[in-house]
């Protein structure tokens, strides 16, 4: 059987591994030839992909990172399953797949190739076909190293399927799978990189629903430092569903790169080629040129001005040639909006004129550059005062403008949600319950209208031009009546709601207490049939963290909520370099993560490491850095902040 030989350094700590591509390790009487499939550089590599990586929609990709690393783009350079303690740097080549089934990102095995410095040792591991191997762990990632490559899969019995495969003992991918032998064929040359893709996940969204892909092959090649060729190829399951849109949709995949020519197109059958050459040079140009934006309308619009006066905010001095304005999704009059500008940076103003200003106006700047396009963007008059009285028990609300602008109320319409519009997904289409347009003519502070049918949990709008959250000058939400406030025992683990209601009693049956969305054992029902401000309830053995809602009538409307957790209070002592607990819970020390903010970036603490048992009143922890900007410790892997201290800058 093939077998690597034991390397003689393993059991040595911080000596240097060479990983180099050798070639596949196999017997002189084994009679398997290496695949011809893509660079031979890569050959190696492929050959310990097993079959069992494949999915019906997947990507397997190459990098050869000495390419990468001759040009000089401004993206800088990319490298997979540099884990393991292994520099990026010091990997050579790296092949992996992915899989990308129902929009679901799985990478079941990484080769990488290079001259690395491991510092510790793994176990020696030996397959049922005799390969030995070191075996290694990190981050839910177990990996095999061997005299030639590392292969890191998602558990051992993939990493023996792959030495597997490699040894010839098992079925590899790219004979599974024709098509990839057929793709990775596709474009000749030493390649920095080269993409397969087969099935449908992450394939240009933009028409796969169109026209059925067999596969699709992206590979780079570095020319010179400030040159890159890049070839797009894919083949369509059938060539009478290629049209010229669909070859124009395919070309604009390169819009944001900066091309020194016009790129090539062919069709053979089904197959559409794309070659083109990337400017690395204009590209690091336009990254380095920071585009003009952080449009400021002025705040006081007198629409007696003949214009409105915009400024930039931020950018370097571009010409107004590669700018674009739109008003209203609409291009604007560059004669206008220039004001006489031929360039604008920081400071510079531009203008739309003031028969042209309406409320929920939006404005964007676009800037096309080498890399593609850069925007910025803003609204005017796109939040307006309104008053609300709701009567919760009546089922009315009174809406009045108390806004100085002048609006004209034919356009004004009044659209009710039974929910928060915006929680939803910008493509599902939520459609408002009922809608109104009550005024007429020019509506001025003091204008009102009634609606009826306003039930708590109501989302109502005001809009300009339409009814949905982006036409929305103003918005109300219809409450439940009452508050509620909770206090919390940490050290006892009881929870405290107390009801606020501004005026006389409710049924105690309208509101119930959940944890964690199940009815709490105790309720105000339990106490009484009506209650009034102040009615308290207490509930035993809350967890910390716990979710912990109000909910109101039949329909559960949520009234407050809160997710009770231990209280701290800090200090930070300057002097000593020590943050003290000086008030508050006493929490055992391994349930609590002090993340402190220096001017350096951000540290955590593991309080169970510098503490035994409890973190108490006058306990301290020693912060190793010589300003810390603030501190906030959290518990037990909840969310949010149960302690924090910002220090004095005094």
């Amino acid at each position: 059987m093939p077998q690597y030989p034991r390397r003689t350094l393993l059991g040595s700590i911080g000596t240097t591994m060479t990983v180099a591509l050798a070639g596949n390790a196999v017997s002189a009487t084994d009679g398997r030839s290496t695949n011809d499939v893509g660079s031979p550089a890569f050959d190696s590599l492929f050959d310990y992909f097993p079959a069992s990586a494949e999915s019906d929609s997947m990507a397997v990709v190459t990098r050869d990172l000495e390419q990468q690393r001759k040009a000089n783009d401004p993206y800088g350079h990319m490298s997979t399953g540099s884990g393991f303690g292994i520099d990026p740097e010091s990997i050579s080549k790296q092949a992996f797949v992915y899989a990308t089934d129902d929009d679901a990102f799985s990478m079941p095995i990484v080769v990488i190739a290079g001259d690395f410095e491991l510092e510790d040792d793994g176990d020696i591991r030996e397959t049922d076909g005799g390969v030995e191997y070191e075996r290694r762990e990190d981050n839910e990632m177990v990996a095999a190293v061997t005299e030639t490559v590392v292969v890191a899969a998602e558990n051992d019995e993939r990493i023996g399927e792959a030495l597997a495969a490699n040894a010839g003992e098992a079925k590899r991918l790219l004979d599974a799978e024709p098509l990839l032998e057929e793709a990775f064929g596709l474009f000749d040359g030493e390649h920095a990189d080269y993409t397969v893709q087969i099935g449908e996940g992450y394939q240009f969204p933009d028409f796969t629903d169109d026209a059925a892909i067999e596969y699709s092959a992206r590979a780079t090649t570095v020319l010179d430092p400030d040159t890159l060729e890049v070839n797009i190829g894919v083949a369509f399951a059938d060539a009478t569903e290629i049209t010229d849109e669909l070859v124009d949709t395919l070309t604009s995949e390169l819009r944001y790169m900066a091309l020194t020519g016009e790129p090539t197109v062919e069709r053979d059958g089904s197959l559409v080629t794309i070659t083109a050459e990337r400017d690395l040079a204009a590209e690091r140009e336009a990254n380095d040129h920071e585009s003009p934006g952080s449009l400021r309308p002025e705040e006081d619009i007198d629409l007696e001005d003949d214009q409105l006066e915009i400024e930039i905010g931020r950018g370097d001095p571009t010409p107004v040639e590669d700018l674009t304005l739109e008003v209203g999704g609409e291009e604007y009059d560059r004669d206008i909006w220039t004001n006489s500008h031929g360039t604008l940076e920081e400071g510079d103003t531009i203008v739309i004129d003031m028969d042209d200003v309406e409320p929920n106006l939006s404005i964007t700047l676009t800037h096309d550059h080498a890399a593609g396009s850069s925007t910025s963007g803003t609204s005017i008059l796109d939040r307006f005062e309104f008053e609300y009285d709701y009567d919760v028990d009546a089922g009315t609300l009174t809406v009045e403008y108390a806004d100085e602008f002048p609006l004209e109320g034919e356009r004004v319409s009044i659209a009710v949600y039974d929910e928060r519009p915006w929680y939803h997904s910008p493509d599902e289409e939520v459609e408002p319950r009922t809608t109104a347009q009550p005024w007429s003519g020019t509506m001025r502070s003091g204008d009102g209208t009634t609606l009826e049918d306003i039930r708590p949990g109501d989302t109502v709008l005001v809009c300009w031009d339409g009814t949905t959250m982006e036409d929305s000058i103003a918005h109300f939400r219809a409450q439940p009546p009452g508050t509620v406030a909770f206090d919390y025992d940490f050290e006892r683990k009881t929870l405290s709601a107390t009801l606020e209601l501004e005026d006389g009693e409710r049924p105690a049956d309208a509101y119930e207490l959940l944890i964690d969305d199940e009815p709490a054992e105790t309720q105000w029902a339990d106490e009484a049939d009506t209650v009034s401000s102040g009615a308290t309830i207490e509930v035993d053995d809350v967890a910390a963290g716990s979710d912990v809602t109000v909910v109101w009538g039949d329909d559960d409307v949520r009234v407050s909520g809160t997710r009770p957790r231990p209280r701290i209070e800090l200090e930070f002592d300057e002097d000593q370099g020590v943050i003290e607990h000086v008030g508050g819970d006493s929490v055992a020390a391994s349930e609590l993560t002090l993340r402190v903010m220096t001017e350096d970036g951000f540290s955590e603490i593991d309080l169970g490491e510098e503490i035994d048992g409890e973190f108490e009143q006058g306990d301290t922890v020693s912060v190793d850095a010589d300003e810390i900007r603030y501190a906030m410790l959290s518990y037990d892997g909840t969310s949010g902040s149960i302690g924090h201290v910002v220090p004095s800058r005094e």
